[in-house]
């Protein structure tokens, strides 16, 4: 089990990813709300898109477009390039809601292994 500390920190590193130019114009106009629900250490985040940045906030937004569940360690498989989100979906390890062509965005930010 991941530490609430190490989600967080986690996802910060996807939000600065879009310091980068090439990866922030992918993000024009994507102002969306993506809630990431981590139930083994009850904490909530949101990674929040809006003008071409991203910043994460703790807590959580009802009416946030999209959303996901997962384990902590999963989710720090996913970020940093051990785990396959897909194959984690298809066991049923990962719990997305809202609109999926906006969660197949996020893509850019999971690493190569």
């Amino acid at each position: 089990m991941a530490s609430a500390q190490d989600v967080k920190k986690s996802l910060e590193k996807w939000a600065k990813k879009l310091d980068n130019p090439e990866i922030a114009k992918e993000f024009e106009g994507y102002n969306k709300t993506m809630q990431f629900l981590f139930p083994d250490i009850n904490y909530k985040l949101q990674l929040v898109f809006k003008d071409k940045k991203a910043k994460v906030v703790e807590g959580l937004k009802k009416d946030a477009e999209m959303s996901l569940e997962v384990k902590s360690d999963l989710f720090l498989g996913i970020s940093n390039g051990t785990l396959d989100p897909m194959e984690l979906f298809m066991e049923g390890k990962l719990k997305p809601k809202g609109d999926m062509a906006s969660l197949e965005k996020l893509q850019i930010f999971i690493e190569e292994p």
